[in-house]
């Protein structure tokens, strides 16, 4: 922390505002150029920030005079995201960002390098969705790694690893409105209850708008491609270990967070889960009816 004691200059004076239902992450200190982006990026959940929000992560944005704080690779790689959490607080690296957040507060900062090796949006989107991931934690809510499905107003998650089917499913629903295929927010509404926020981590999926609102969580299924669809019960340990596994930035501090992984046990615990077999089509809504979700 002694490294962001000392003051670093703006870029500007626009300030640019996320808004994920409870979530609020407003981005202060920017130039026309990457406030303009950032608008266009969260479009619709974004809008100018001016003034304090209640209850918002306010982040102060400034320039380092350095071309990166991780090298970059000669050919192209996962991108690194370091993270250590500090009580309540969470600091961030990654190639041209390096800053902190409060997980519960409303005071964060974010330093961006000059080097160009990926565009600046691209820089900003893996600080702003940890940021995004710890506040839901800390609501009792979650950014899962899952695509995510509204149908007949009601919300599915469809979680697992890369790899296990998750763009694939999204791409062949036609009897859902598709929320994302790659990380989902979901957050508890004013009773507790766990509900699918729309939010601009879509992933690949570009069919149609994005989706706006919240709507209820009825089940989540960990995926498992196979030949024909079918939806099998697991013990809710097995379940709950799973689930916990695709909860990206937060998953790995849990051991140091243990009143955080209780939160989402806790929100999570009415909501289904279980195994959804599937093949490459819709017919896994048939299967998810017939199991009563």
């Amino acid at each position: 922390m002694d490294f962001f004691a000392a003051a670093r200059p703006a870029a500007g004076t626009r300030g640019v505002g996320l808004q994920l239902d409870r979530v609020r992450i407003d981005l202060i200190g920017l130039d026309d150029r990457r406030a303009d982006e950032l608008l266009r990026r969260y479009a619709p959940y974004s809008c100018d920030a001016a003034g304090v929000e209640p209850g918002a992560l306010r982040v102060e944005v400034g320039l380092e005079d350095r071309d990166y704080f991780i090298e970059p690779p000669s050919r192209a790689e996962f991108n690194p995201v370091f993270l250590a959490v500090d009580g309540d607080r969470v600091r961030f690296m990654g190639y041209k960002i390096a800053g902190w957040f409060e997980i519960r507060g409303g005071s964060g900062s974010l330093l961006l390098a000059r080097g160009s090796y990926e565009p600046d949006v691209r820089s900003f989107e893996n600080y702003v969705r940890a940021a995004v991931a710890w506040r839901a934690a800390a609501l009792g809510g979650a950014l899962v790694h899952a695509a995510s499905a509204v149908r007949n107003g009601k919300a599915y998650l469809f979680y697992g690893e890369s790899g296990a089917g998750k763009s694939t499913l999204a791409a062949s629903t036609r009897r859902a409105t598709i929320v994302s295929d790659d990380l989902s927010l979901v957050l508890p509404d004013e009773r507790g209850a766990l509900v699918l926020v729309g939010s601009p981590f879509r992933g690949t999926y570009e069919e149609g708008s994005p989706v706006q609102g919240s709507f209820p969580l009825a089940a989540g299924f960990r995926l498992i491609q196979a030949a024909e669809s079918e939806v099998r019960s697991v013990p809710r340990a097995r379940a709950m270990a799973e689930l916990v596994g695709n909860l990206p930035f937060v998953a790995e501090a849990f051991a140091q967070q243990a009143d955080l992984l209780e939160a989402i046990e806790k929100a999570f615990a009415p909501v289904p889960l279980a195994h959804l077999h599937f093949r490459r089509d819709d017919s896994y809504w048939d299967a998810v009816d017939r199991a009563g979700l």
